[in-house]
C-alpha cells in the first residue's frame, strides 16, 4: 500500500485533535458534553454548532481541555 502526502497529513492532523469538556454557567455549571478540536477557539465553535447554542448561551460557555 502506497502512502501519499495527503493521507499522511490527514493522520497527522487527526492525531493533534484534543478532547474538550463543554459546560454552560447557570446557577451552577451544567455539563453539556465533549467535543474534539485542535484548540480552544475551535472547541468553542464546535460546541456552539453541536449543542445548538444561542448568543446568550455562548456568552456563558466554558470550555476546558480534558486531562
Amino acid at each position: 500500500m502506497r502512502v501519499t502526502k495527503q493521507s499522511a497529513k490527514k493522520r497527522h492532523t487527526a492525531a493533534k485533535l484534543r478532547s474538550w469538556r463543554v459546560s454552560i454557567i447557570r446557577k451552577r455549571g451544567q455539563y453539556l458534553g465533549t467535543v474534539k478540536a485542535l484548540n480552544e477557539k475551535a472547541a468553542e465553535a464546535a460546541a456552539v454548532a453541536e449543542f445548538d447554542l444561542s448568543d446568550e448561551q455562548c456568552r456563558r460557555l466554558v470550555v476546558s481541555e480534558r486531562g
